[in-house]
């Protein structure tokens, strides 16, 4: 058969399909509330993790005054795209900010003439030659005025998409970082006479190869009407994804070169560094005192500096400069530092916990998990509290509460009230140092014990002194919330006692 006739033109029709591939909150909850299995043991290397330790062995390299020079690890660089329009638009709504608001326009000049100042960062001269691979870093300003030190954090943003919609930061490789504030902190309370410290600028240190510094150029101008000026980054950059790794990798690297100078300092820099932090100590004042000599020299020649020193030993204190000192011993105030999160008092030699909560008219689920997160403790000492609080979100999530929506008033009441006892925290004081004066003997202690709700297992340290006399501390605890199944007692206990061969 054959048809034949007029015709409507043809409509072009569009569709538009969506396919999430991002779970949804409450599954992602879901797996928070699943029993967890024993630890995995320490895996091999991927092979990405293997390729960058291969890559740093065989690329690093020290200049005449003893600072690293390392190349990031990079893959498929080719296939960055141009970046140079997007970072001068950024440069423009930057200033349009900078320009409303004085006080952080200064610190944003002070930071960058400090950057040139430094030698961190060299201008490109000659911008028409320059390489076929270049990037260009986006950056802004976080302020935050409230600060008594750091009030302006310069952000270099390595995942701005290119042309070719990938950023700098899809072609670096991360390696392994792999650092325990567990172990740290542990390792920690068993030196009677303990400080902290810290690397002064830390990644700013250690320089890239010159032959990979287009990929850190940045765009700049000090007054807002003045023409862009180009700038290259020279050292291991924060917000580059391979920053922690070659940081982290240095460090281990400069404790390696100089063991045999610095043996103390070497044994520290590889166990007790947590980043740019070091948390460490020893037994008695002489070797203390030998150990912070050692750090200072040792990380001296790799071109790196100490400060913010702490400790609870004023001899170890006054040993410091003063400019180099975190907290006074004399002071109206008890002086209290961060040691990887915790609030440790040097000078009473005790951790201390403070939870900040905003209050707010009414609570969602949201709202209860972000209070949750910013109760943080590596080492368990608040874990009923904790443990409280995961078993009342546990509830909001069984109950299908919204996660924006406004909890009903009885949940609001009742978590109201638990918020409200968080002011007692601040109460407690738990030691610092696990053991008696010459000892003679310790003993671990382990307890675990499970309910219908949850389970958990404490680990303390009981040593006796020569004179018999004997001290029991808390050295950790970890809790689980019992799985949304009903699981019998019996298995919770087993759960249990697992918990507690992986604490000790």
């Amino acid at each position: 058969y054959v048809a034949s006739g007029a015709v409507n033109s043809s409509t072009p029709v569009q569709y538009c399909g969506f396919i999430s591939q991002v779970q949804s909150i409450d599954d992602c909850l879901r797996k928070f509330w699943e029993v967890e299995t024993i630890n995995e043991p320490a895996k091999m290397l991927s092979e990405e993790e293997e390729f960058c330790e291969h890559h740093y062995k065989t690329t690093h390299k020290r200049d005449e005054t003893g600072r690293y020079i390392v190349q990031m690890p990079v893959k498929d660089i080719e296939k960055l795209g141009e970046s140079k329009t997007m970072a001068i638009k950024r440069l423009d709504q930057l200033w349009k900010r900078l320009s409303r608001d004085e006080a952080m326009k200064n610190l944003y000049q002070d930071f960058m003439q400090e950057y040139l100042d430094l030698d961190h960062m060299e201008k490109v001269n000659d911008v028409k030659s320059a390489s076929p691979l270049c990037y260009y870093l986006p950056h802004h300003g976080v302020f935050r005025p409230e600060k008594t030190t750091t009030k302006l954090r310069v952000v270099f943003n390595a995942s701005s998409p290119t042309t070719s919609g990938s950023s700098l930061n899809d072609h670096l490789l991360k390696g392994l970082v792999k650092e325990d504030i567990f172990e740290i902190m542990t390792r920690f309370r068993k030196h009677k006479f303990a400080f902290t410290t810290d690397i002064q600028k830390m990644y700013r240190q250690i320089l890239i190869d010159p032959a990979q510094r287009d990929l850190l150029r940045i765009i700049w101008k000090d007054i807002e009407d003045a023409d862009p000026t180009e700038f290259r980054l020279k050292t291991v950059t924060y917000g580059t994804a391979s920053a922690p790794f070659l940081a982290i990798r240095t460090l281990k690297q400069l404790a390696l070169d100089e063991s045999s100078r610095f043996p103390l300092a070497s044994d520290v820099t590889q166990q007790d560094a947590y980043m740019d932090d070091i948390v460490s100590g020893a037994s008695d004042l002489g070797t203390a005192k030998e150990l912070q000599s050692q750090l200072h020299s040792m990380l001296k020649a790799g071109g790196m500096t100490l400060h913010k020193w702490s400790s609870n030993s004023k001899e170890l204190w006054n040993s410091c400069a003063s400019n180099d000192q975190e907290h006074q011993f004399l002071s109206t105030t008890e002086p209290s530092v961060k040691t990887l999160g915790i609030t440790w008092k040097p000078t009473e030699d005790t951790f201390t916990f403070k939870v900040s909560i905003i209050e707010k008219a009414s609570c969602t689920k949201r709202d209860v998990l972000s209070v949750i997160a910013r109760l943080y403790d590596p080492l368990g000492f608040i874990g009923p509290v904790i443990t409280k609080a995961k078993m009342f979100l546990q509830k909001l999530w069984q109950l299908k509460v919204n996660w924006d929506g406004e909890l009903p008033e009885p949940l609001a009441k009742q978590w109201t009230h638990f918020v409200g006892s968080f002011k007692f925290i601040e109460e407690l004081h738990i030691d610092r140092f696990l053991l008696a004066d010459a000892i003679k003997k310790t003993i671990l202690v382990g307890f675990a014990d499970a309910s219908q709700a949850a389970y958990g297992a404490v680990v303390y340290m009981k040593s006796i002194s020569e004179t018999n006399s004997v001290v029991m501390k808390l050295i950790a605890s970890k809790s689980r919330i019992a799985p949304i199944k009903t699981i019998s007692i019996p298995r919770l206990e087993l759960s249990a006692c697992l918990l507690l061969s992986q604490l000790v």
